[in-house]
Formats: C-alpha cells, structure tokens, sequence
C-alpha cells in the first residue's frame, strides 16, 4: 500500500468509527418519551406541559411541597395559602391510622391496629336530658362542659343553663371532666374576663382538666366580632389563655380548620394545646392538636341525641 493510500484510511477510518457512534446514540434514544411543551392561551404562561407521565410527576411533586409548608383552604387547583409558622410544633400522625372500630367510634390507632386514644364529648345547653352512665358504659371517658359564653350582640357574660346539671352528672358517673367558654371577646381584656369566669366555675366544682376557649364565626348580623381583626382576635385568645395558664390550669384553643388558620395568628396561638373541629373522615391539619372533634352527629349506644364526638389524647 503506498504512502497515498494510507493516508486516505487514515482520514475515513475515524470518519466510520464516528458516524457508527452516532448512529447507535440515536438508536438508544429512539425510544425514549421526553417532555413535550406546547403554546398555550389557557391560562397567562407563555408555554404549559402536555399531559403525561412528566406531567403528573411534577405536580404531585408540587403539591407535596405546597402541603408541607402551606395550609390549604379552598378547591383544587383554586387553593389559598397559608404559611405554617416555624415556631408551630406539627403532628406526626398517620391520617389512614385514624378509622371506626366495630361501627362504634373513631380511634387512632398504633402500627398493630391497638386503640391508642379514647372517646370525649362535649355538652352544653343544647344537650339537655344526658344519660351519663350509658355514655360510660359506652366507653366513653371524658366529657368537656360549657360553662358559659358572651352574648354576640351585648358583650356580657353568662352561664350555660345546663352547666351544674352537667357536670354533677359527670362526676358522679366518674368521667373526666373538661369546660370550654363559648367566646366573642374582641380584646385581650375581654380574653382575660371570660378565662377568669372559667376559673372561677372550675375552682367552685373542684375541676382540675383543662380551660379551653371557644372561638369560631356567628352567623348572625351584628355579631360584635364580625369584623374583627385578626390581631384583636388571637389578642383575645392568649389573654384567655395566659390567664388560665397563671391560674396553674392548662389551657386549650378550640375552633374549626380553616377558622385556625385563616382567623387567627398560629404563630401566636399554636404554640398552647389545640382542639381540632373538622367532620371528615381523616383529618387534615399539619399542626399538633390533642383533640379531633369528627362529627355532631355522633351516636352513642344508650343515649337517645346526637353528640359531638372526639378522638382525645388527653
């Protein structure tokens, strides 16, 4: 082979070996799936992702971060958001570990399906005739009376007509015993008022369980809290509760979900024992609570009203 023919292999040689290259890069990527992006006018973005495996791992990607560090209030996709405070301790509960055992009540349960909390209920007023043996022998162990509440239109303070009835009944069948205060304070001063009726109640019956507060919306005009800002409103609550706090009792917020989070500041008020209002049937609520009030429309076996039933860990 002459000098003018190697050098022609030279050149086609590395020419060959690099188009078989390409070649088989192309192959192995003939059949690979990568996201497609399309113009859109759906929505204001310039370019949305097509439908597809990419798609549904990106959201749910999405969403899981959103959960984590949000409190979502609303319907999907049109959520509101609301940031979790740092200083906020968070619950590690398992929601599928929360179910109703036996068609009776709702327990949370540990990894061997083994009850690790119990049944309360909340009265008042509107629970007049309340066979409190059957509720013991029914398993129910706690039970959290009103004893009082301010007027929404006069602002003064006054007792739940059932409160003695209640609570004699309640001792005597042995339940532990908790009252909460209906409120509509629009102050911290008026926080300290009702904390302090609270208090006074509970030393006179020689209560020891927890003070709780009881904030949520009135619907009715001419509520004095209707416009009440949110600075007024967890005002009011951790008067209430700083005061029962100093009193040597403990201290717990009662209100709905979304009421918590969209009402009141959690930085200032999550940081006492909270007291979870949402009727569904697995809870949805990132910051730790010891009581989970699932339904008003509960049934106990052997009382003939409807209660408002509680998974406690009190």
């Amino acid at each position: 082979m002459n000098v003018r023919a190697k050098r022609i292999l030279v050149i086609i040689i590395p020419l060959i070996i690099i188009a078989a290259i390409a070649l088989i890069i192309i192959n192995v990527n003939a059949d690979k799936t990568y996201p497609t992006f399309t113009e859109t006018s759906v929505d204001e973005r310039e370019w949305t992702l097509v439908s597809g495996f990419e798609k549904t791992i990106i959201e749910g990607n999405y969403w899981s971060f959103a959960r984590a560090s949000y409190v979502l209030v609303g319907q999907y996709p049109d959520y509101e958001y609301y940031k979790i405070p740092s200083n906020v301790p968070r619950n590690d509960y398992e929601t599928d570990s929360f179910f109703i055992e036996d068609d009776d009540f709702m327990y949370y349960h540990d990894d061997n399906a083994g009850k690790i909390s119990h049944i309360a209920v909340d009265v008042s007023s509107y629970q007049e005739n309340v066979d409190w043996d059957a509720l013991k022998a029914a398993g129910v162990d706690t039970v959290l009376i009103r004893v009082g509440y301010r007027g929404y239109g006069t602002g003064a303070i006054a007792e739940d007509t059932m409160f003695e009835s209640h609570v004699e009944g309640a001792k005597e069948a042995g339940l532990s015993i908790g009252i909460y205060f209906f409120s509509q304070a629009i102050n911290y001063e008026e926080g300290v008022e009702e904390a302090q009726y609270a208090i006074n109640a509970a030393r006179k019956h020689g209560l020891s369980g927890p003070i709780i507060i009881d904030t949520e919306m009135i619907y009715a005009d001419g509520a004095r809290t209707e416009n009440l800002s949110i600075e007024d409103r967890t005002d009011a609550v951790v008067g209430f509760c700083e005061t029962v706090e100093g009193a040597g009792y403990e201290p717990l917020v009662y209100s709905n979900r979304n009421w918590f989070v969209q009402q009141l500041d959690m930085s200032r008020v999550g940081i006492y024992k909270l007291w979870l209002a949402q009727y569904a049937n697995q809870p949805d609520f990132p910051y730790l609570y010891v009581g989970w009030q699932y339904t008003d429309e509960g049934y106990v076996p052997g009382v003939d009203i409807d209660l408002d039933l509680n998974v406690w860990f009190e």
